[in-house]
């Protein structure tokens, strides 16, 4: 089993349709998507994916308030990365694991920007931080490590994720 995917949570502007989202975001990313809807909180799960972090930033500016995004590269390492409202990274933490060049800004002032998007205690994410990287990427672990900071963040994954499938649109051949 590899744990090779892309996840997010996006918390929506006032207003916007989670089910109008999840449609938008399976065209945008031109994938089937798992996704789990909680209120204006979206869950998203894409196996076999690594880019549906890049799908869930150009969408924010129009749809979000604010996102985590993972994208599991199996044994080559794991990015973390919490999102503001205009799409741009405010905190991205990651494992590489085979010398692939991620991104990484896991700084004490990002954790601070991260924890005040959120209403959290920037201390919850200085103990990820502490020990999040020790055991590796762990490759096909599903969700291992970087939804400790999900939870530090104060959006857990859901458990057990009861998902709807939803499919891009198909081209009209009208």
């Amino acid at each position: 089993m590899s744990s090779f995917s892309g996840w997010a949570v996006i918390d929506l502007n006032g207003g916007r349709d989670p089910e109008e989202f999840a449609l938008a975001l399976a065209a945008a990313h031109q994938s089937t998507l798992d996704v789990m809807i909680e209120g204006a909180r979206v869950f998203v799960f894409a196996d076999f994916s690594v880019t549906l972090s890049s799908a869930v930033e150009k969408l924010m500016p129009e749809w979000g308030a604010r996102a985590i995004t993972a994208s599991d590269f199996d044994e080559h390492g794991v990015i973390n990365e919490v999102l503001g409202p205009d799409g741009t990274a405010v905190h991205v933490a990651s494992i590489e694991e085979e010398g692939e060049g991620l991104p990484d800004n896991d700084t004490v002032e990002s954790r601070r920007a991260a924890a005040a998007l959120f209403g959290v205690e920037p201390s919850a994410l200085d103990e990820v931080a502490e020990t999040w990287s020790e055991e590796g990427a762990q490759p096909s672990v599903l969700g291992v490590p970087y939804l400790r900071w999900w939870t530090a963040l104060g959006a857990p994954w859901p458990h057990p994720f009861e998902s709807t499938t939803v499919e891009p649109p198909t081209a009209s051949t009208s």
